[in-house]
């Protein structure tokens, strides 16, 4: 079980686009600003993902690696932790899943706060794989994690209290 902390731009996100929910966005957000660490965020190298992908979808992942050659990696899950800490400037850490064990292990740290308790933790590495190429079927498009954050911060899709303290920062 490797653990890495990568750039926004270096993980494919998942296609949930808005987030679902505000408060827990500024939850994390907030913890950040405070320097607190965010549990790992899930993810598998995108040379085991494509392997699963279906053609329609491997070649829309096609064209998006030319404009995202540095994008390596599939998330499972962390949609808020990864806007929170992109919006946070922040890198990401992530745990990568190579193998089932890493699964297994992962679980193990599920008390200690360092991985979140979620649903991909109760699949194998090809189902997880599965589930992703049903994913991006629903919604055929790839962005990066950073994409993501600025189609949000371009969109006005932020809530309120965020956005002002993001872009009252840059001003």
């Amino acid at each position: 079980m490797k653990t890495l902390e990568l750039n926004p731009d270096q993980i494919i996100t998942l296609n949930d686009y808005p987030l679902y929910s505000d408060d827990v966005l500024i939850k994390y957000f907030d913890k950040c600003k405070q320097g607190q660490k965010l549990p790992f965020v899930p993810v598998i190298k995108k040379g085991i993902v494509k392997k699963y992908l279906n053609n329609k979808l491997l070649k829309k992942l096609e064209e998006f690696e030319k404009e995202n050659p540095t994008a390596e990696y599939f998330m499972l899950d962390g949609s808020h932790r990864t806007t929170a800490l992109t919006l946070a400037d922040y890198k990401i850490a992530v745990i990568i899943y190579e193998k089932d064990e890493d699964i297994i292990e992962a679980k193990k740290i599920i008390a200690t706060n360092q991985i979140l308790e979620n649903d991909t933790l109760n699949h194998n590495l090809i189902e997880n794989c599965e589930i992703l190429d049903r994913h991006f079927n629903e919604k055929p498009y790839f962005m990066t994690a950073k994409e993501k954050t600025d189609k949000m911060i371009e969109g006005g899709v932020l809530p309120e209290s965020l956005e002002s303290a993001i872009l009252g920062s840059v001003k």
